[in-house]
């Protein structure tokens, strides 16, 4: 599958700035990390994605031992369930294609940090084989932002303990649809003395707000946010506008047949018809539907020709 726009819009977020979104993210101990740069990983396809390349691969070295590291940093719209298997064969690729340097023998320790932009994420796991020593085991940073506190975020970041980069973060937390706490994220985000950067809070706020559901209250908030300083965030925000668009005539063709099929075969609808009509979001296939309505003589007949 070929990355989305919220993909997309979060590998952009977490390279606004690599350092501050890294050390929120692997905790105060990063501190004592050196980020070195993001790998080049072109010839690395996901598993899974064969279109798509993890560019957040952060090249992070350690002197307490002295370990070069190559840290994947996955994003994920929904928890997946199949991640473990799939980074495990990322991992290894990683490990054997990847080096610090063209010395003989030298590579990457190897890990992997997941950011689940919703939903809660289990991708760490053991394998034990009895008591005969075999054992496989995979353990991850996991951060699951519908369990982060956007009030306590932006209390960090407003005392310097955390970097405005991670204001984009704050719709998709706990309390991010809450008024006072976009009032707040505002006065902060209004602090950026770089109108792209401001204009790249804003549009990625709204971009993840869309993820989390939030963003009718954020677009209200926001709509004398100048994100034109922004143009690849624009172009994300127009791709969740024009879905939106789409959603609307589909849910509007499917109320409309809800009702011719009520008016024509009275009482209408099955409950399991209905929650089908209503989920479809091919507009045709909804007008397809809408013509049928008349050239049938049933409620059975229409549901067997549709497909219901």
């Amino acid at each position: 599958m070929p990355p989305n726009r919220f993909d997309q819009a979060s590998r952009y977020a977490a390279k606004l700035d690599a350092v501050g979104f890294l050390c929120w993210l692997l905790g105060e101990d990063a501190a004592e990390l050196r980020f070195r740069t993001w790998l080049d990983t072109r010839t690395l396809p996901f598993p899974g994605d064969p279109e798509r390349t993890c560019d957040t691969v952060a090249w992070l070295g350690d002197a307490d031992p002295a370990l070069e590291w190559a840290l994947p940093v996955e994003f994920c719209l929904e928890a997946d369930s199949e991640l473990f298997g799939r980074l495990l064969v990322y991992l290894g690729q990683l490990w054997l294609e990847k080096r610090p340097t063209n010395g003989r023998g030298e590579r990457f320790a190897v890990g992997a940090a997941i950011v689940n932009l919703t939903g809660r994420g289990r991708t760490s796991r053991t394998m034990s084989l009895r008591r005969t020593g075999v054992r496989t085991q995979l353990e991850v940073v996991e951060r699951n932002l519908c369990d982060e506190d956007a009030a306590t975020l932006l209390d960090a970041i407003a005392n310097g303990s955390a970097a405005r980069c991670l204001l984009p973060w704050i719709p998709l937390m706990h309390g991010g649809e809450e008024t006072g706490i976009i009032q707040r994220w505002i006065e902060l985000a209004s602090t950026e003395t770089d109108a792209r950067r401001r204009g790249d809070y804003g549009g990625l706020a709204l971009v993840f707000a869309e993820a989390a559901k939030r963003r009718p209250i954020w677009k209200e908030a926001l709509k004398e946010w100048n994100v034109i300083e922004s143009q690849q965030v624009l172009e994300w925000m127009a791709m969740g506008e024009a879905k939106g668009e789409v959603k609307g005539k589909a849910e509007g063709r499917a109320e409309a047949l809800l009702r011719f099929l009520a008016g024509r075969f009275p009482p209408g609808a099955t409950p399991e018809m209905a929650a089908a009509i209503r989920a479809t979001v091919d507009v045709q296939r909804l007008d397809s539907w809408l013509d049928l309505v008349i050239t049938t003589n049933s409620l059975d007949a229409f549901r067997r020709s549709a497909g219901l």
